[in-house]
């Protein structure tokens, strides 16, 4: 066992904050109530019967927030809620002892709706746009995101944004909420990444995909060699760290003087919506507990593993994540000269 895999796997067991650390602060301004459906099969065009229904808080930054919370640390979550699901929303942060800082909203909370067929393990999501948000209610969220935030927190700015909130939403919040002291990480995607990483924050993390469609719109990257090329001109615009994952093959993450590939455990992936989100809620616990980034990603990556192989999106309680840890891989190396000099 390696000395970074031994950190890490401390991290389960040890004291998770000291006192008067800081604070991880999920906003997700667009949360749902996730209705995942187990199917035997999905058949389009006909009709389906769900064999298994469970409903629970969700949206990236509900997942982002449960995965810490799972791991000992208190998240804060910001958003807009209304109505009953917005309510049902609420009672799960209050059941899972997730500090609910959500604004109201007049309109109804989202749902999404998750079909898992049991005989493939894929799963197909529907998204609801979410409710339309005023500009009065808009402002409220900013003010209590910025009030709220400070030096040591860490700020997840994670997921869709409902109508009515504009593409330059998180790119407006990323330069007032760094003002504070606080390290902001940008999960997004569309406009709503490009916007957020053009303001350069503390870090970016996102998929392959999503990265190329920020880039170089819809062109997918030819090799690891043109993704370095775009992460490390991300790098250069004045972000600190880029995390883009690649789904069952891993993630690659750089700063200015490093490069880490982390390669998964094999797991049978019986649900992998939200793994990612699980990832990014590790990662954060990992960084506020005061550990390297490499260690950050490994935990990150052990968690979104355990996530695709449980059919709900949660950890669960008391989670055990040290085989998942132990077998993860990860290299590293320094950046390439070639690859500033082909910028």
């Amino acid at each position: 066992m390696s000395k970074q895999t031994r950190s890490v796997r401390a991290t389960l067991t040890e004291q998770q904050s000291p006192p008067g650390a800081g604070r991880i602060r999920v906003v997700g301004p667009n949360p749902a109530m996730d209705r995942l459906q187990v199917l035997p099969h999905l058949a389009p065009h006909e009709v389906n019967r769900a064999v298994e229904t469970t409903s629970l808080p969700g949206g990236k930054s509900l997942i982002v927030a449960r995965t810490a919370r799972r791991l000992g640390i208190v998240p804060v979550l910001y958003g807009f809620l209304g109505g009953n699901i917005g309510a049902f929303v609420r009672q799960g942060c209050l059941t899972l002892g997730m500090e609910d800082r959500h604004s109201d909203t007049a309109e109804e909370t989202r749902i999404t709706t998750v079909l898992i067929e049991q005989d493939t393990g894929r799963s197909t999501v529907v998204n609801e746009k979410g409710p339309i948000i005023s500009r009065q209610e808009q402002d409220h969220l900013r003010k209590q995101i910025i009030q709220d935030s400070r030096s040591g927190d860490f700020v997840a700015l994670t997921g869709s944004l409902p109508q009515g909130v504009t593409a330059d939403f998180y790119g407006q919040m990323v330069p007032v909420i760094q003002a504070t002291g606080a390290r902001v990480i940008l999960d997004a995607s569309g406009e709503a990444l490009r916007l957020g990483a053009a303001a350069a924050p503390w870090a970016v993390k996102c998929n392959a995909d999503e990265f190329a469609v920020m880039r170089d719109g819809n062109l997918p990257f030819e090799n690891e060699q043109t993704l370095l090329e775009a992460m490390d001109a991300q790098l250069q615009a004045g972000t600190s760290l880029v995390i883009i994952t690649l789904g069952a093959h891993g993630l690659i993450a750089s700063t200015r003087e490093c490069i880490w590939r982390v390669q998964p455990p094999a797991v049978t992936a019986i649900n992998p919506t939200g793994s990612g989100d699980t990832f990014l809620g590790a990662f954060l616990v990992a960084c506020l507990q005061g550990h390297q980034i490499g260690e950050a990603l490994v935990l990150g990556t052990a968690a979104a593993a355990a996530n695709a192989a449980s059919l709900e999106p949660d950890l669960g309680t008391s989670p055990d994540l040290g085989d998942f840890v132990a077998a993860v891989t990860t290299s590293t190396s320094l950046p390439s000269q070639n690859v500033r000099a082909a910028l």
